[in-house]
């Protein structure tokens, strides 16, 4: 579940890693009802030493519509990925699978990628709403800056376990813009009232595979054929990139048959929207396999 080695030379070479959730302010949006039956998970991100990292949430919350919250109060940016485990698994296995394992590695059946709160800058905070099923999860800092060569934040504490308990009663309330993977075919993507601004948007996995959403801005004057070819191009990116890493959006990774909502700043124009997940049995990511589309944002 982790960015190929490719796909992390691309990302430096925007000089900022890509942003996968918003800053802070992003708040509830005038174009989405409030749920008051919606609990609340808040997730808290400390670095007490350099390369040191530690998050701080609640022991368990009751299953069914979750509103989850991240500050990250470190100085790298950082994220909260839920990961559901079958069985009796340790916090060491869940982070050896999730961002231990080679690039294209299988996922194990006993280990789920449930969303969360994608990657976020430092002194902000990110925010998703999904329906938890009941079980046993893991919070994961898989993030590891933007040094070169640093460790994933969950290898030096960056993790929390998570009990969900109850029945997962409650459904998201519908928001206007969509962003759906694995539609009309496991390897596309859909978009539906995507508009320039701060908005809720629905991120629906419709496939068997899992899959996130990283999108990404086109610079001016680049072409779709210029993007692909960029995002899976051997060695480094030659000459200047067809798209603003600095100002790109994006989610967690979904299990088939996931929704999440999730706030979005997005500005005028064109943007190429990426997956960069592998299938469960392995193999090379997505947008490899052409997951990649260009959506057109228009204006408020």
């Amino acid at each position: 579940m982790t960015f190929t080695d490719q796909t992390r030379r691309l990302l430096a070479a925007g000089a900022l890693a890509v942003l996968a959730t918003l800053a802070a302010g992003c708040g509830s949006g005038d174009d989405e009802k409030k749920d008051a039956a919606a609990k609340r998970l808040t997730i808290e991100e400390t670095e007490p030493s350099k390369g040191r990292y530690a998050l701080k949430a609640p022991r368990s919350v009751e299953a069914g519509l979750v509103e989850i919250s991240f500050k990250n109060n470190a100085k790298a940016p950082a994220d909260a990925a839920l990961i559901r485990v079958d069985g009796e698994h340790s916090a060491r296995e869940v982070i050896d699978k999730v961002v231990g394992a080679d690039d294209g590695a299988p996922i194990p059946a006993w280990l789920h990628a449930t969303g969360g709160v994608g990657r976020t800058a430092p002194g902000q905070t990110g925010f998703v709403a999904q329906v938890l099923k009941p079980g046993t999860y893991y919070i994961l800092d898989t993030d590891s800056g933007e040094e070169e060569g640093a460790k994933a934040h969950a290898t030096t504490g960056g993790v929390a376990p998570l009990e969900v308990t109850g029945e997962a009663a409650g459904k998201l309330a519908a928001t206007p813009a969509t962003i759906t993977a694995g539609a009309p075919k496991e390897y596309a993507f859909k978009t539906e009232g995507l508009k320039a601004g701060t908005h809720r948007v629905t991120f629906s996995n419709a496939g068997r595979e899992p899959h996130h959403v990283v999108a990404f801005p086109f610079q001016k004057g680049a072409t779709l054929d210029q993007v692909k070819k960029s995002f899976v191009s051997e060695g480094p990116p030659k000459g200047p990139p067809p798209v603003d890493f600095m100002r790109a959006q994006g989610t967690s990774v979904t299990e088939g048959g996931t929704k999440v909502v999730t706030d979005l700043k997005l500005d005028r124009g064109r943007y190429a929207l990426v997956c960069f997940v592998s299938d469960r049995k392995g193999g090379p990511p997505h947008v490899a396999k052409g997951m990649i589309a260009e959506a057109t944002v228009g204006g408020p």
